[in-house]
């Protein structure tokens, strides 16, 4: 009997899942197929999930028209961090005469040699990995580099799913946007029903914004998003100050939501905005976490000693897909390492592309590099 285990946060299922499972179940010939809704999964720690009966829920739904494919509750019953190695040997006392085999896509391969106890669970299971658009792994070499440190082979699955991942979901959710090329229609339903992933503030900003600045901020909001686990940020605050980011991009001087608002001296009008934005998303919108408010102030300029989510909002408002300029691969490969380097690259292309442009120059975006400069050659 061969067994095959998927598991994750699945917060939500999407489709990329399903398709997942039914191309194990075909190269594998797998005679049964067990989904496992993690309660805490050790790498995403740092974000709340959806709560464990809602995931558990829409993992129901979307895994139902599947044959010989169930979800279990095992580890969401357990409670605490779910650690994979304790799932597979409660499933191999459960299956001692079957072939176990453990299912993940190739962006948890990347993580597998950090895992806690790798090695026990190579010995309870077989690893099968499967390719996606934007995870794309090197088999080749990487067979190589897991065969150096584990003296095993992982098992790869012929099939490349498309890019989406339950971040980017949880995005466009937030934003409104439409689910159904992306998630299972009986799970779009169950996410409208109990409001999941709604974020306050961000359906308000984003009623100021053209389509074609609402299209940009969206991408600001995914490419941010798709970095908040890695450098410890709350996904929702990322969300939402990407969303209020150019909140005030295309409002008037004279808007009755401006009512108040004194702005700096010296500011170029290319910059004004983040001010008049900080202004609106405090005293229209209501928003008091500070650091989303410095997100927002300081997004296009930059200044000295920014704030995590200050850097990402900045990085990601200069680097979202919509962007496209010489030199942008190097500066988003600088992102997906390091927020210091990222921002003192980006100023420095920044300021290089302003003194050739003759566009005027900022203090304040000058201080900014200049900064990231001398910490960099602290480091």
């Amino acid at each position: 009997m061969k067994v095959a285990i998927f598991g994750g946060s699945f917060d939500p299922v999407h489709i990329e899942h399903i398709h997942i499972v039914k191309a194990a179940q075909e190269a594998l010939g797998a005679d049964k197929v067990i989904v496992i809704p993690a309660f805490i999964p050790p790498h995403k720690q740092d974000r709340a999930l959806a709560a464990p009966r809602d995931r558990l829920e829409m993992a129901k739904l979307a895994f139902a028209s599947v044959k010989n494919c169930e979800v279990s509750a095992f580890e969401l019953n357990a409670g605490g961090t779910s650690y994979t190695y304790l799932t597979l040997g409660y499933f191999h006392e459960k299956f001692p005469a079957a072939q176990l085999y453990f299912l993940v896509g190739a962006d948890m391969l990347k993580d597998f040699y950090t895992w806690k106890q790798p090695e026990t669970i190579l010995s309870l299971a077989e690893l099968v990995v499967c390719n996606r658009e934007g995870d794309r792994v090197n088999f080749p070499a990487e067979q190589l580099r897991f065969f150096a440190r584990f003296k095993k082979r992982f098992l790869s699955i012929e099939y490349t799913g498309k890019d989406i991942s339950s971040t980017k979901a949880r995005v466009l959710t937030a934003f409104g946007e439409d689910l159904k090329p992306y998630l299972p229609f009986d799970v779009i339903d169950y996410i409208e029903a109990n409001e999941l992933y709604r974020i306050k503030g961000v359906k308000e900003a984003l009623a100021y914004l053209k389509p074609s600045r609402r299209k940009h901020t969206l991408g600001v909001a995914l490419t941010a998003a798709k970095y908040a686990a890695k450098y410890k940020l709350p996904e929702r605050s990322v969300i939402l100050a990407a969303a209020l980011h150019d909140v005030a991009k295309s409002m008037p001087a004279n808007a009755p939501e401006l009512a108040g608002f004194i702005p700096p001296a010296g500011v170029p009008a290319p910059v004004l905005h983040q001010y008049s934005g900080a202004y609106v998303a405090e005293h229209v919108l209501g928003v008091t976490d500070g650091e989303i408010l410095n997100a927002v102030r300081y997004h296009t300029s930059g200044r000295p000693n920014m704030g995590e989510l200050e850097k990402l909002i900045f990085l990601a408002d200069m680097l979202e897909p919509g962007r496209d300029f010489r030199g942008i691969a190097k500066l988003r490969a600088a992102l997906a390492e390091d927020l210091g380097e990222c921002m003192y690259l980006s100023l420095k292309y920044e300021l290089k592309y302003l003194k050739k442009r003759g566009g005027d120059l900022y203090p304040l975006t000058f201080q900014a590099y200049e900064f990231y400069k001398k910490t960099r050659r602290r480091k």
